[in-house]
């Protein structure tokens, strides 16, 4: 880019009784030509709306006006513009194969607001947006050259693991990077490589253990999706209207045997009886996944509270739409640990964890990661630069923890959850999976995501 630069910091030297002023800027600048109005920067001191002096209210105003704009035109490379709008940008509707309904701003495909690009309609859809390799994001939110250092090592990593062949040599004499030269290095190490698992370095089966995936359950990326189970058979919420009847078809008979002679009664009082509960997420899309190629279930894992403190897996529950209509409820069969030796079971149980791990990866990527994390905090960076002062003490608090969000989520609208996108190719839902993300976000509750009331809910 020409024609910008990045104003860290500025000071004042010597001001009449104030000595030296400082102000942290951490801004991209550009010609005053491609301003409406005069950049406005403050010094590092933080005032409530009804404390700030007198003399910097006006700016203080003027300069929230400026980062809120008008809501209309297209937005500029090096405007600051914070605004509103909905997922209409990640379907391309002049090809049928890739027209995808707009996520947000209804009933039915509720969603946070991403920022606003005023890209021009679609000629086929005048409700999306026409599709561009660049999307606008306030320049202030750009990735720095750390960040996007650490993508393009992440691409290449991800090119090499793929079978790729990087020009290695030719590479490392142009870049100008250190770092990128010791990742490009052929001197028979392997920094492209990721690096092997820690759970599959001493074994390569050690993953396949029930221990092993009962541990996962809470060491790994999702576990916040356990809950306690209080009453038993465990029942759907789903609309029966729609669904049927969705009780679960597990019974005290499938579990008792395997709980160390505590009754499903006794563990439900002492509060050792658990579930990792995927049904009505997944289920209302089942026959629509199972009409492509891939193909799953519903699942449903019973979890024991171990004297030991460690999780065990009683039960799998693998459910699947009725082949007569959705409304005669789900055709289940419950799958337990097998016993050693018995390899046709073993292999099938395994297959059964299998199923309940597809669910699992997809919900935390898709919603406890994409959704619950990167789309719902675009709606908050909107809104507290729309809304909080750069000098309130509320801004100064939460700009960390904005860093790099929006360029993320703008790259992951283009290459990520857009039609035919990583997500679609690689997930269980495909082209369904930003819609199921809606349909879950109906039940999202703002109170409910912090601690305790997480736990309390759970």
């Amino acid at each position: 880019m020409q024609g910008e630069f990045f104003l860290v910091s500025l000071t004042l030297e010597d001001i009449p009784n104030k000595g030296d002023i400082n102000f942290v800027c951490n801004s991209w600048i550009y010609s005053a030509k491609k301003y409406k109005s005069d950049r406005i920067f403050f010094a590092n001191k933080t005032y409530l709306p009804n404390k700030t002096p007198p003399p910097l209210v006006y700016y203080r105003q003027e300069e929230l006006k400026t980062l809120q704009g008008n809501g209309t035109g297209e937005r500029l490379e090096w405007e600051r513009i914070y605004d509103y709008d909905v997922y209409n940008d990640v379907g391309n509707p002049s090809k049928t194969s890739l027209t995808r309904p707009v996520i947000g701003g209804s009933k039915t495909l509720p969603y946070p607001r991403r920022g606003r690009t005023g890209r021009k309609p679609s000629k086929k859809d005048p409700k999306s947006e026409r599709h561009s390799d660049i999307v606008y994001i306030p320049r202030d939110e750009s990735f720095g050259q750390l960040k996007s250092s650490d993508f393009l090592a992440y691409k290449l990593k991800s090119f090499y693991a793929s079978g790729i062949k990087l020009p290695t040599n030719i590479l490392s004499k142009f870049s100008p990077i250190p770092f990128f030269k010791e990742l490009l290095r052929n001197d028979g190490e392997a920094p492209l490589k990721f690096s092997l698992p820690k759970v599959v370095q001493e074994h390569r089966s050690a993953w396949m253990t029930d221990e092993e995936f009962t541990r996962e359950m809470i060491a790994g990326v999702n576990p916040h999706i356990i809950k306690i189970i209080q009453e038993f058979p465990p029942k759907g919420k789903l609309d029966r209207q729609l669904f049927g009847d969705h009780t679960s078809t597990v019974t005290k008979e499938h579990l008792e045997p395997n709980m160390s002679g505590v009754t499903v009664e006794q563990a439900i009082e002492t509060n050792r009886l658990y579930i990792l509960d995927h049904h009505d997420t997944f289920y209302p899309y089942l026959r629509k996944i199972n009409a492509a190629d891939t193909k799953a279930y519903a699942t449903r894992t019973i979890l024991f509270l171990q004297d030991d403190g460690t999780l065990k897996s009683l039960a799998i529950e693998l459910s699947s739409p009725h082949p007569r209509a959705d409304s005669f409820g789900p055709v289940s069969d419950i799958y337990l640990p097998a016993s050693e030796g018995v390899h046709v079971e073993a292999s099938i149980w395994q297959l059964a964890k299998a199923y309940v791990i597809v669910n699992d990866s997809c919900q935390h990527q898709l919603i406890s990661h994409w959704l619950n994390t990167h789309a719902v905090v675009e709606s908050f960076i909107i809104a507290t630069n729309r809304h909080l002062s750069v000098v309130h003490p509320i801004h100064k608090l939460l700009l960390p923890h904005y860093r790099d969000t929006m360029n993320i989520n703008a790259l992951a609208r283009n290459a990520l959850v857009n039609a035919n996108g990583v997500i679609e190719k690689t997930f269980l839902l495909g082209r369904y999976s930003l819609e199921l993300s809606a349909v879950v976000y109906k039940d999202w509750v703002f109170p409910y995501q912090g601690l305790p009331n997480d736990l309390l809910k759970r």
